[in-house]
Parts: C-alpha cells; structure tokens; sequence
C-alpha cells in the first residue's frame, strides 16, 4: 500500500498556520461579505473543481466536506485523506467538528486498510464530535470491518444509544464475511428483529453472503413473504447462496423469476454452474445474456474461464481465451490472473508461463499466485521458488494464498527444508499470519516424506488448533506409510470435527489394510455402514474431440463405444502380465516391446 499523506496525529492546532500568508487581509475582509456557499457540479472534472476551490475566498467546513468527497468517489483515497488533513491545519480552532467529512476519511481509511490513521480518525472524533452522530458512528465500524477488525466494530456498535438498519447491515456483513460466524450473524439478526429495526433489501443480501443452507431456505421464505421474489438484488444474493451450498436447480428456478435481469444476476448464475464445471451450460447463459442485450463484463469472463478451467474442456477453454483479446478484457489483471491458472490446470504449462510474461504493467499478487500454483501443481517446485523471488523483486507483497501455493509447492517437490523455512518465516518477515492451509501444506510435506511422527507434533506445537483439513493430510500420510498408531490419533481427531464425513472411516479402514490388519479394516467399515455414513462415488474424464467422456467408479459402463474400452483394458492387462507378454507382441505386432 503506498503511503498515506498524514503525518502527524489528527488533533486541532492552536493556531492557524496559512492566517499569516499574503492573503490574510482579503481572507479577513471576506468575511464581513455575504457569501455563496461552495459548489461543485458533478459534470465539472476534479481539475476544475480544485481551480474553483482555490478561488473561492470563505472556505468553511462544508466547502472542504464537498471536495473531499469528489475526491472519495473518484476512488483518489489517499487525495482526499491529504484534504481533509490540510482542511484540519487551515481552519484549526474554525474547524466545526461534523460527522460528514469525518465519514468520508473513514471510508477512505478503511478502502485503503489503513488502519492507524482510520484510528487517529477515530480519536479525533471522540474528543471534538461531542455528542456523536448516527452516520459518522456507523462509519467507524464501517471502518474497523473492513479492515478486519471486527471485535473493535462490535465494540462501537455496543456502545451506540440509537442504531438504524445501516449499522445493523454493516454488522451482519461483518459476520457474514466471516467464516464460521454463521451462530453470532443469527443472533443478531434475530436481536434486530427484536428491537422492531425492519430489513431492508441490503440487510438480507448481507445475511445470505454467510449462511448454510437450513437458515438460507428461511431467509428465502422471508423474502417471498415480503414480495421480494422478482428482485434482481435478492435475486442474485439467493442464487449465489444455494450454489454456494451445493443446491443447483434452484438457483434456475429464481433466476427465471426475476423479472430486470441485469448483469449480475447472469453473472450470479455462471458462477454458479462453474462450480460444477458445467461448460454447456455456462454457454448456454452467455447466450442468453448476449440476446437480452447486456454486455460481458469482467465478472462474467472470470466466471466462464474459472467454469470452463473446472470442466477440463480445453477447447473451450482456449476459445474463451481468444473471445477475451477480442473482446478487450484480456489485459485486465483479474482474467489475466485466471487465464495463467486455466492453463495450468489444463496442464499447458507454456501457455500459462506465455500469458503470464506478455502481462504488461505492474503484475498484482493474484497474476503472481497463479503462476506460483501452476508450477507447484505441476511438480516444478524450484520454479515455483523462482517465480517468487521476481515477485519479490517487484516490491510485490505476498499473501496468505502466495504462501500456500509456495508451501504446496514445495510438498510435491519435496522441498521439505525450503517449506519449512517459508512456514517459519511467514509471521516475522512477511507478517502474514499462519492459519489451518498453511499447516496443512507443511504437514503434507512431512508425510510424503514419511515422517508421520514428526508431522504429528509440528501439528501440536503449531499454537493454534488444527483443522480437519490438518488432520485429514497427517492420516492421507499413515496410510502410504502404514503408521497405526498416529493414523488412530489423527483419526480421534476427524471423528470429532467431521463425524459425518466418509474420508475419516475410509482413511483408517485403509491404514488398516496396510498392515493386513483385516479385521480392524472390516470394523470400521461395519461403523460406517451402521452410522449411515456413504462415500461419495469417484468420477474420471477425458476429452476427445471435444467432446467429454466421463466414468463413474463401480458402475457398470453404458458407453456406446464401451466394447473398444473393455476390449483396450484387457490388452493394457496383458501389458502388466509377463506371462501374456510374448502374447501382445505378437497380436499387436510391436516388436520392440
């Protein structure tokens, strides 16, 4: 983040530095005058507006408020952060506190993260507001939400003696964004309700951004009772809720119901279907969307590449591609980003490392960790290493997902000393704080590598409590390695996180089986079955002629071209089999074999 035009704490000065300068006299004089009020058409650009600001000779508070939100809403945050300082030195004791302008800075204090001087803000409000206003309190927890500190926002919000359905939305948005905060986003919602606060459009679209899928289907009945079915808003809100929550007919059900279908409900709905990697469909809604007259934007194309990049469907993939460049989006940095990690998860490694060295301009940390993943999925961890080392040079600051993409990288590389040394570094060098996927990439690391044991106390001197995801990479690891005894204690700990879950049973039913200790295997499963427990069926694929061909496991094939498939698995057996050998070479006339 660049620096923030402030440098010294937000407090009022004693005196007036500029009523010293050679305007002074004509600055006093004017205010014996009846002046207009300064204005600022909105047609009028920010230049013109600063000239008419600079002529104008009684600048009051409102006058700075109007400038600093032109700057504010022209996304120039940290312009309108420096005005509103400079509006603070030039009026000093003149200065009328109001929550206007303060609401303002906060705004752009909180779009910029900055979080030290949004608190000096915040000070400067305490002691000069007086009694304080709903707005400007309810810009603070903006604020603080939006930088991640919702614990202080709660805090403000608790405080507040009258609150309005701005501030309940803002905090029920704060949960919602939250994960796993869906109990405390319920309890308010419902203490709103009890103190006669009635939701608007925005408060209910906020609640379902973070809810399972039970309160999501009451959330809906709520909005159905209110006539709110047609809207485009809620619309797009419940489509993204019921995908997010593995429901897909619904999602069609409500999207036919809404009556102004504007860009975001189809964009809604792509997505949707690319969590699926449905690509037929998600061509099918393009379609719709290009006759209803509504124009792609960069939404969509994320939403088509990220669907096509699921469906594994090449082709298609490289036709959107080329829809991108002629459609003008193929500079932006997020489909960039998306389009580097398409390939790679395609496997066309070139094509990806290609697109990503002809991006002009600075590269954000998305387009990085795209290129990083590429090559860690793909085993090319020392590339990966490389590629960051050039981020760094860039004065790129990583993430938390640069991280994991690095550590992963390092997993499939066996890179176990350079993983580990990244791990360690993350807080103190990078100050990105460790959290459940990090320790699962380093746990993954260690149990590839066989040291199960290891791996087992790194989890428990990690200093946080470890996640299933954790625990479920430390038994992936017994299994290959046929440790029982840590398989049996990172079990204990899925069965307790994940009791429904079938790959905690199937995970120690196989470290069973590795050490031929049949009878405990056959247990587990017997458990299984007793507590209602299924596994779901795993599925393969393969593109030919783009056309996709997919195989369910333990499902007797219905394939029109099933006889060539069975006929193509017998020979590839014979190839494992030394006695049918001889046997091959001759029916398959490949004598080099």
């Amino acid at each position: 983040m660049n620096s923030i035009p402030f440098n010294s704490t937000l407090t009022t000065p004693k005196s007036n530095p500029l009523k010293n300068n050679n305007h002074s006299t004509q600055f006093k004089s004017s205010l014996t005058q009846k002046q207009k009020p300064f204005k600022c058409s909105k047609s009028i650009s920010l230049v013109q507006a600063h000239h008419m600001f600079d002529l104008f000779p009684n600048r009051d508070t409102s006058s700075w408020t109007i400038l600093i939100g032109r700057h504010a809403r022209a996304g120039r945050f940290e312009e309108a952060l420096s005005t509103f300082r400079s509006m603070i030195l030039e009026l000093g004791l003149d200065y009328t506190c109001d929550g206007f302008s303060l609401s303002i800075a906060l705004r752009c204090c909180g779009a910029l993260g900055a979080i030290r001087h949004g608190k000096q803000i915040h000070c400067f409000m305490i002691r000069n507001l007086g009694t304080p206003e709903l707005h400007a309190e309810s810009a603070v927890i903006d604020f603080y939400v939006k930088c991640g500190r919702v614990f202080n926002g709660q805090c403000v919000f608790n405080r507040m003696l009258e609150r309005d359905v701005v501030t309940w939305t803002i905090m029920l948005r704060a949960y919602a964004d939250s994960n796993g905060r869906e109990d405390e986003l319920l309890r308010l919602f419902d203490q709103m309700l009890r103190d006669g606060v009635d939701p608007s459009r925005h408060t209910i679209t906020s609640a379902l951004g973070g809810v399972s899928l039970s309160t999501g289907r009451q959330l809906h009945c709520l909005v159905m009772k209110r006539n709110w079915g047609s809207d485009a808003f809620i619309g797009s809100a419940l489509i993204d809720m019921y995908s997010r929550n593995g429901v897909l007919d619904d999602p069609r059900l409500i999207f036919e119901r809404i009556i102004d279908k504007d860009i975001v409900c189809f964009n809604s709905l792509i997505s949707c279907y690319a969590r699926i990697g449905d690509g037929a469909r998600i061509v099918s809604v393009f379609g719709e969307m290009g006759l209803s007259g509504l124009e792609a934007n960069e939404s969509t194309y994320v939403g088509m590449l990220n669907g096509c990049t699921n469906s594994g469907l090449v082709g298609l993939c490289e036709q959107l591609h080329a829809l991108t460049i002629v459609s003008g989006f193929a500079r932006n940095v997020h489909v960039q980003g998306v389009i580097v990690d398409m390939y790679a998860k395609c496997g066309d490694l070139n094509s990806a490392r290609a697109t990503f060295d002809k991006i002009e301009g600075t590269k954000t940390v998305v387009t990085w960790n795209s290129m990083i993943g590429a090559y860690g999925k793909h085993g090319y961890g020392e590339e990966a290493l490389r590629v960051f080392s050039l981020m760094e040079a860039t004065s790129v600051a990583p993430d938390r997902v640069t991280f994991t993409c690095l550590l992963s990288a390092c997993s499939h590389s066996g890179l176990i000393e350079e993983g580990l040394r990244l791990y360690e570094s993350m807080p103190d060098v990078y100050e990105v704080p460790w959290e459940n996927e990090h320790l699962c990439c380093v746990v993954d690391t260690l149990g590839r590598a066989g040291r199960t044991r290891e791996a087992y106390e790194f989890i428990k001197r990690a200093g946080f409590e470890a996640g299933a995801s954790v625990w479920g990479a430390l038994l992936g690891a017994c299994r290959v390695w046929g440790d029982t005894e840590v398989g049996l204690a990172a079990s204990r700990f899925l069965f307790e996180l994940e009791p429904g879950s079938s790959g905690s049973y199937v995970g120690l039913a196989n470290v069973f089986a590795s050490n031929a200790r049949w009878h405990d295997a056959f247990t587990i499963r017997e458990m299984m079955s007793h507590r209602g427990v299924r596994k779901d069926p795993g599925y393969s694929w393969i593109e030919v002629y783009n056309e996709m061909h997919k195989f369910k496991s333990g499902e007797t094939m219905h394939h029109p071209r099933r006889e060539e498939i069975y006929s193509m698995c017998n020979t590839l057996k014979l190839c494992m089999c030394d006695q049918g050998l001889a046997d091959l070479k001759v029916s398959l006339n490949f004598p080099h074999l």
